[in-house]
């Protein structure tokens, strides 16, 4: 099978993975946006450090509102259709453009005099740095606790009934569903 068309793993769109991605997301721009101020982005509008904090917390506001509604699309969707990684990787794409936009609205009522494609491009170019880093971060994260899970999973399944050979099997909420006993097992 193509890695392309391949179903990205269930913990992408679980509930509580999408509501940490949205607040995770959110935190990790505000403080990145305005500690390490990326991009020359003080430069962007000669104002204050407390505006240009304002400001920032505006559009990630914003971004936010704009995650958030996207990701609650995503987890009704997915619940009757599995998305492959070229359909995340346009999910994602679409989050960006839109989060372009919207910046790009913002900046050319805040100064008209720049120019709109011009900003669309600077603001697509930003928002997919400042969005795909913590995506990356929490997407190793999530592979990373699921793994573990696994791994938890088959050690509990080895050490059932009292160091008997026995194989469980488990539903997605870890709940014993079956439980076979076998004397020449491993």
């Amino acid at each position: 099978m193509n890695v392309l068309t391949r179903k990205i793993p269930d913990y992408y769109y679980e509930k509580s993975n999408l509501i940490r991605l949205v607040l995770f997301t959110a935190f990790f721009d505000l403080i990145f946006i305005n500690i390490y101020k990326p991009f020359s982005s003080l430069t962007w509008y000669p104002v204050s450090e407390f505006k240009f904090f304002l400001f920032s917390s505006l559009v990630i506001l914003t971004g936010l509102l704009t995650v958030a509604i996207s990701r609650v699309i995503m987890y009704f969707y997915t619940k009757k259709h599995a998305l492959n990684c070229i359909e995340y990787g346009i999910w994602i794409v679409l989050e960006i453009f839109f989060l372009s936009t919207f910046y790009t609205v913002y900046s050319c009522v805040l100064r008209p005099e720049r120019e709109v494609m011009e900003t669309f491009w600077e603001a697509s170019e930003n928002t997919s740095l400042i969005l795909l880093l913590p995506y990356a971060i929490l997407m190793l994260y999530f592979s990373w606790r699921d793994k573990e899970q696994k791994l938890q999973m088959l050690g509990e399944m080895k050490g059932d009934a009292g160091g008997a050979n026995v194989i469980s099997f488990r539903d997605e909420k870890g709940e014993l569903r079956l439980s076979i006993k076998h004397s020449n097992l491993l």
